[in-house]
């Protein structure tokens, strides 16, 4: 050890000011890594978070269709013609999407919220008709 140097640090041979720069840098240190470390453990729940809400899902929904393997085979297809899966759900006025869903009206104040994200599908309401010209894009009118 004392061919070496490794001897133990000794304060009383010190400066003052040497000292004060040590204990200063183990202080910083010690607050950087600590705001690291609870920067991972931040990153870390909120992934968790999202994962947990997914999981909850498809825990709910496995706990559903449980629940229904239960009922007889005819309450069960009672309650499919109930809720009408094989008609095609309808958008707006004439224009209608795709069967097997259930309509769920969307209050207007939703699309005034911050995370709110238009639907990209342009839709053209109204009856269909082969023979009808397809609709001018606004875009096109303006160029």
């Amino acid at each position: 050890r004392g061919l070496l140097g490794l001897e133990p640090p000794n304060s009383e041979l010190m400066q003052p000011a040497g000292l004060f720069v040590i204990i200063l840098f183990t202080i910083i240190i010690d607050i950087g890594f600590l705001n690291i470390l609870i920067a991972q453990l931040a990153l870390a729940y909120e992934s968790l978070k999202a994962d947990t809400r997914g999981y909850a899902n498809m825990n709910r929904a496995f706990n559903c269709v449980e629940i229904e393997s239960f009922f007889p085979l005819s309450w069960r297809r009672k309650l499919w013609d109930e809720l009408r899966f094989d008609a095609p759900v309808e958008f707006d006025l004439g224009d209608e999407g795709p069967a097997g869903g259930l309509q769920v009206v969307v209050p207007a104040s939703k699309r005034d919220a911050v995370r709110y994200v238009p639907d990209r599908i342009q839709r053209y309401p109204g009856p269909a008709s082969p023979n009808d010209p397809w609709p001018l894009d606004t875009e096109d009118i303006e160029e």
